[in-house]
């Protein structure tokens, strides 16, 4: 797909607040999603807010985007993998991961490869800690640590594909999974803790070193707080693909069925929000009422 005809089709793609059920709730943000010129057609998976003006996005085929508070553009780089995730530290030090164990950091204006990782499985997710250190979880069971050019294997003994990670800066860390996989890192080592449902975890937002919630298959978002986790639903059983909150305990969730839902603190329920053509991948916000989201084959959306 040209970038004349995927802007055609961005322009072209309908979003619409929900008839039953949607549009804005108290402290919801204004609906409508709108479309936002796209310069791939490639898949998007991951997208991050370093500023209001300062947001980075990558996706397939090594692609990765930068906002600058006016278009999108294909920032230049010579890397070809699909990348997963992608976090700033700062806003001239980033990372991204991906598809057969690549990693790659942004320093000096330019994106160079992470060289000595020996593991090939593809990584799903990461937690930056900052320009010389991060973490990352994948494909069966992968968790690896990297710090200062040296890099460390924590796979702990499962074969579940991990999609979600994050260590504090004392150790104590969680990861999660396909299968209800949830894992709990305490004393430099990672442990099964038993999962409220059973369903393959996607993703997950950590509003904190100790809360989060892990978004699953079948509608399930699973919150995790002071220790405990407590499970909450979508009305519909999809899988939640992306996930963010709020300080004030607000969130929004994206699925692979295109759909965007929104969470009250205040009732503990999900509801639909807004209702969109293409899967979704990712949610992020800027202010409280300026938002991005990113999906299938380009897809860019904000309000």
């Amino acid at each position: 797909m040209s970038k004349h005809f995927a802007k055609a089709a961005a322009l072209a793609l309908i979003v619409v607040a929900c008839s039953s059920g949607g549009g804005s709730g108290p402290g919801e943000p204004p609906v409508p999603w709108r479309p936002a010129h796209s310069p791939t057609a490639e898949d998007i998976h991951a997208v991050w807010v370093v500023g209001e003006d300062d947001i980075w996005a990558c996706g397939d085929n090594g692609n990765i985007l930068h906002y600058d508070g006016y278009e999108w553009r294909l920032d230049i780089t010579k890397l070809a993998p699909d990348f997963f995730d992608i976090q700033f530290v700062s806003s001239s030090h980033g990372w991204v991961c991906g598809k057969d164990g690549w990693v790659a950091r942004r320093a000096g204006g330019k994106w160079e490869e992470v060289p000595g990782n020996t593991r090939s499985n593809a990584l799903y997710a990461l937690d930056a800690h900052g320009a010389a250190e991060a973490w990352f979880c994948g494909s069966r069971g992968t968790v690896l640590h990297y710090k200062d050019g040296v890099w460390a294997d924590e796979s702990p003994n499962v074969d579940n594909d991990l999609y979600g990670i994050r260590v504090a800066g004392d150790g104590k860390g969680w990861g999660v999974g396909d299968r209800g996989r949830i894992l709990e890192r305490s004393g430099g080592k990672w442990e099964e803790v038993t999962s409220p449902v059973g369903s393959d975890y996607r993703c997950a937002f950590f509003v904190s070193d100790d809360e989060a919630w892990f978004g699953a298959a079948d509608g399930f978002a699973v919150h995790l707080k002071a220790g405990g986790l407590n499970k909450t639903r979508l009305p519909s059983a999809e899988t939640i693909a992306g996930l963010y909150f709020h300080s004030n305990g607000r969130g929004y969730a994206v699925t692979k069925g295109g759909n965007i839902y929104s969470y009250s603190p205040a009732t503990r329920n999900w509801r639909l929000w807004a209702g969109h053509n293409r899967q979704l991948f990712d949610i992020t916000f800027s202010t409280a009422e300026r938002g991005w989201i990113v999906g299938a084959a380009g897809t860019i959306l904000r309000h």
